[in-house]
């Protein structure tokens, strides 16, 4: 089976930084015998930048890695991000039809599109009807509806406006979740709002993946005179309730308290976050690390921050599979799925998005009562060996897409 897969988001073989879903997913679909190419962008999102890296190349890992020229952006939740995407997938039509026309490369039987970008599903639509093969939307994002925080509150106001102003994504999203012959996610919320939409192909469910365990990383002992290392990687943008958590430690530092935040990434309120925390030597910012550098770090913690704003709309984030691998506790203000999973396993604590003194309240929690870090550090661990483990979900995800071709 020939497979193409289009996202242009997740980071790429050859860059040193963790391997995320799709990366992933293309080991999976190689091992399992299937030519595979990777339709990406020579921008990364992640660092904001041009990527060093050839244009046509193959990763170590066996599959092939193209890159689209991509117009750049800075902002995460923006209309030039938007105007990024309708770029990148006009130019993926025009290079994926010249490539096949020369010989290059032979037509794909499946093509796979991360949602979003948005346009990326109808260029796929379009290949389908000219070349026969199936098309899966995996849904990363609910795209237009995480963009209704760029609008005026109340809820019922947002939801009026956003049904007006986002029209035509809505139609977008509506068209691709019922065209496409399957549609996957990295969340059941996901897979239900393409329900909602009309879909009625059939669907798969597939977390964020994690390559091993850090089985080290258990806190059997934690000494209260110690340090209590608290520890967020990720974007530093407007969907994170980062601001309360460096308010926060600063305050419980400035109380005397022994705690200390690490900090790795980057993103548009990185400036705003290193203002709040400046003086405090206890609040340290590490920047973008490598694969290696930020399992050390994640080793290295007691607990884990997922400071998401409920409205982001996100599902399960990737640095859910990351914490979890670590054996790490979580404090988290995402609703929804992640805190159910968070509440099933007993691997956490909820705080209210934006609310310092909720947040410190249960920070002190932790602070002074550490033998509870052993035991929700054991229910991180097993909350990852049954839900995140690559080598169990991206083979069934691989059969899933193998079933599509071969019985449809």
């Amino acid at each position: 089976m020939i497979v193409w897969v289009n996202n242009p988001f997740d980071n790429l073989p050859g860059e040193g930084r963790r391997p995320q879903r799709y990366n992933l997913l293309c080991r999976a679909l190689h091992r399992a015998g299937h030519q595979v190419i990777w339709w990406s962008s020579d921008f990364s999102h992640a660092v904001k930048k041009h990527r060093d890296l050839p244009a046509v190349y193959t990763a170590d890992e066996g599959f092939e890695v193209r890159l689209v020229p991509t117009l750049p952006y800075t902002d995460n939740i923006g209309f030039r991000r938007l105007w990024s995407h309708r770029k990148y997938a006009k130019a993926w039509r025009t290079i994926a039809i010249a490539a096949v026309e020369r010989g290059e490369i032979e037509k794909p039987d499946l093509i796979l599109t991360s949602w979003p970008p948005i346009e990326t599903a109808k260029v796929a639509r379009d290949f389908r009807r000219c070349w026969g093969c199936k098309t899966v939307v995996d849904i990363m994002d609910a795209w237009p509806e995480n963009f209704y925080r760029l609008l005026p509150r109340p809820s019922w106001l947002r939801d009026l406006l956003g049904r007006i102003f986002f029209h035509r994504m809505h139609r977008a999203a509506r068209k691709a979740y019922r065209k496409a012959d399957a549609v996957s996610g990295v969340g059941l919320t996901y897979l239900n709002l393409a329900m909602q939409y009309g879909c009625k192909a059939p669907r798969h469910l597939c977390y964020h993946g994690i390559m091993r365990m850090n089985n080290g990383a258990f806190r059997y002992s934690i000494d209260e005179s110690e340090s209590l290392r608290v520890v967020y990687v990720g974007n530093m943008g407007r969907s994170y309730d980062l601001q309360t958590v460096v308010t926060g430690i600063k305050e419980l530092v400035d109380a005397g308290e022994c705690i200390r935040l690490d900090l790795a990434g980057a993103g548009p309120k990185e400036p705003l976050l290193r203002r709040l925390a400046s003086g405090c030597e206890a609040i340290r910012f590490y920047g973008y690390l490598t694969n290696e550098d930020m399992q050390q770090l994640l080793s290295d913690s007691d607990v884990a921050v997922v400071p998401m704003f409920p409205d982001s709309f996100v599902a399960v984030p990737y640095k859910l599979a990351d914490y979890t691998a670590a054996g790490l506790p979580m404090i988290c203000c995402l609703t929804g799925e992640t805190q159910g999973m968070i509440e099933r396993y007993a691997a956490g604590t909820m705080y209210r998005a934006g609310d310092v003194e909720d947040f410190k309240r249960v920070m002190l929690g932790y602070l002074h009562k550490r033998s509870r870090i052993t035991q929700e550090s054991m229910a991180s661990a097993r909350m990852a060996r049954e839900n995140f483990m690559m080598d169990t979900i991206y083979p069934r995800f691989v059969q899933f897409l193998a079933d599509l071709v071969t019985h449809h």
